[in-house]
């Protein structure tokens, strides 16, 4: 009878067991890369790689703060730095590996393309993937960029692949505006460097003893920040 009344007992003792502090560091862990990785679009999934390991601390109210993933892309193994805390004070750190993979399509070359090829949906073909895509891979036709090598075809598409289309080249004439709270003045100068939307390029006025820096707003045109 003791040994039947044990057993009947056992599920409900499992049930009840205490979750320990490496799961909820875990869980911690797979939470915040699910929300960095959300900024990113598509779907992630991810799993443990390695039992995480909590650092023997002081007693107390024990508390998890994900502090940041050591990549970029959650993507392949990487690890969470989580910050230990015991009644909110911080008294150590821990990681926590993960393997991530990512579901969604990306871009690739529908032909070769040539080497200053500026990306148009002609060109390019969505393509579903799962797994782990290359660091930088495009999901989208960015503007304002061209390819700055060439690449065959069937090649998923990289921000490594990419350049800024210059809209300025050194020598070139720019009008440069400055404005200050409701006044803005322009004055044409001469570009000493290239740069495409949104660089920063070097611009020398006529008689100024020294050359200043700008952001491109067009082709042609910068303006002073």
């Amino acid at each position: 009878m003791r040994a039947a009344a044990l057993l009947l007992l056992a599920p409900a003792l499992v049930a009840q067991a205490p979750v320990s502090p490496a799961e909820h560091l875990a869980d911690a862990a797979v939470a915040f890369a699910q929300a960095e990785a959300a900024k990113l679009g598509g779907a992630h999934t991810f799993k443990i790689a390695q039992p995480p390991r909590v650092p023997v601390v002081r007693a107390g109210a024990l508390t998890f703060e994900p502090s940041h993933l050591s990549k970029r892309e959650p993507l392949g193994r990487f690890f969470v730095v989580v910050a230990l805390k015991v009644d909110g004070e911080k008294v150590g750190m821990a990681r926590v590996d993960l393997d991530g993979s990512w579901v969604g399509t990306v871009l690739r070359a529908k032909g070769d393309l040539a080497r200053k090829t500026e990306l148009s949906a002609d060109q390019v073909e969505s393509s579903p993937f799962e797994g782990v895509p290359p660091e930088g891979a495009l999901t989208a036709i960015p503007e304002g960029q061209r390819l700055m090598r060439s690449v065959i075809s069937g090649k998923i598409l990289t921000r490594a692949d990419l350049e800024p289309v210059p809209l300025v080249q050194s020598g070139d004439k720019v009008r440069l505006t400055a404005t200050h709270d409701s006044l803005s003045i322009t004055l044409d100068t001469t570009a000493r460097s290239r740069g495409g939307l949104g660089d920063r390029v070097r611009l020398e006025a006529p008689g100024a003893r020294r050359q200043v820096t700008a952001v491109i707003t067009g082709p042609g045109e910068a303006k002073l920040q």
